[in-house]
């Protein structure tokens, strides 16, 4: 059997949420496919080397197109030489091409929140993952909150869905013993996007500021996305704004270096598929204060602190509670690293292994 992978996620120098669950899954896919005699075929625009691709069992081929690259160079070439199934790690696959698809679906956040994404974005997801679910042999769904997305919004039979939790692989092994900064901080991990509630999360540390006069600083590290403008006019208008960060993008570790050092990840997100940054937080022992909506608190376990994201007194209270009440804040640690014990890339990759062969 020949396994097709959309890989082009994977080839990204800087992965975020997606391309990050690709590069782990390839990386257990290495073990798995020669235990279960299966060749897996990766096909990406643009090569990148990493190791262990180097591996027999994977066959690269780059192939070259400036745009719309899986509708049309993915979509040709799985039309010539089609693969028994085709995996697509990002929802949406090849139209144009009759090959046997299995897609992970990571959220609905468009169709939950449809203000938050532009016109044009929106309505090519909301078709796009639509006859990718008709279409599709199977579906992974990566939380039982996404499950029931799929089921509500798009009408999925409930049969055709499998979820199967992301894994988790720990914190790097050399995090710095100092803190990067000299000053206490919070820090929220992810683009940095108005889908993400970031202007609600600004609002919030203002009033945290505001009630408690603390000295702790907010850090936003991840990449400009969609509303950029409009967190950036907020904090301008802010009389804290020389207390909040903008990082940019960061490194994985830069990314737990913050992480370990901070007094909690503020992660007040509208929606989640799945939510990485709760599991990462955990594993450094960080205090996680996340939305009690979509999966969040199913990831996080009893691990955090939940908070309405509307509210921005229930945040700014959660940043105060930890602040003010170590021994609490040291349950929330231990408990966070329990609940890291449930996810295992793996387990995971078994699972999506066992969704493809047998599709």
């Amino acid at each position: 059997m020949t396994i097709g992978i959309h890989a082009e996620a994977d080839l990204l120098a800087q992965r975020t949420g997606v391309e990050e669950y690709l590069y782990h899954l390839l990386k257990q896919f290495t073990s798995l496919a020669k235990e279960k005699q299966q060749q897996i075929i990766l096909y990406y625009r643009t090569n990148r080397a990493l190791d262990f691709l180097e591996s027999d069992i994977f066959s690269k081929k780059e192939l070259k197109w400036p745009m719309v690259w899986t509708q049309i160079r993915l979509a040709f070439e799985c039309l010539i030489y089609p693969p028994d199934i085709l995996f697509v790690p990002a929802q949406i696959p090849p139209f144009f091409s009759n090959v046997k698809t299995v897609i992970t679906v990571h959220g609905l956040e468009f169709l939950r929140y449809p203000a938050k994404y532009p016109l044009f974005k929106r309505k090519y997801l909301y078709w796009g993952t639509k006859i990718a679910c008709k279409r599709a042999a199977a579906i992974i769904a990566v939380s039982e909150s996404t499950k029931k997305d799929l089921m509500h919004y798009l009408d999925v039979p409930e049969n055709k869905i499998t979820v199967i939790y992301h894994g988790f692989s720990g914190s790097s092994n050399d995090i710095a013993v100092k803190s990067i900064f000299e000053w206490p901080y919070f820090i929220y991990i992810g683009r940095v996007e108005t889908k993400k509630n970031i202007d609600g999360l600004i609002k919030s540390f203002t009033l945290f500021k505001a009630k408690t006069g603390y000295a702790h600083k907010l850090v936003l590290a991840g990449k400009r996305g969609f509303g950029f403008e409009k967190i950036s006019s907020i904090v301008a208008k802010s009389e804290y704004k020389d207390d909040i960060i903008f990082t940019g993008y960061v490194d994985e570790k830069t990314k737990f270096d913050l992480l370990k050092h901070a007094a909690a990840l503020v992660f007040p997100s509208w929606y989640e598929g799945f939510g990485f940054p709760i599991l990462e937080a955990q594993s450094t022992g960080t205090a996680v204060i996340t939305s009690d909506v979509s999966s969040m608190g199913e990831v996080s376990g009893d691990g955090a602190i939940l908070i309405n994201p509307e509210s921005y007194q229930e945040i700014s209270a959660a940043m105060a509670l930890v602040v003010d009440n170590l021994e609490f804040k040291r349950g929330l640690i231990d408990k966070g690293f329990l609940n890291l014990k449930r996810f295992s890339w793996e387990k995971c990759a078994r699972e999506t292994f066992n969704v493809l062969i047998n599709a």
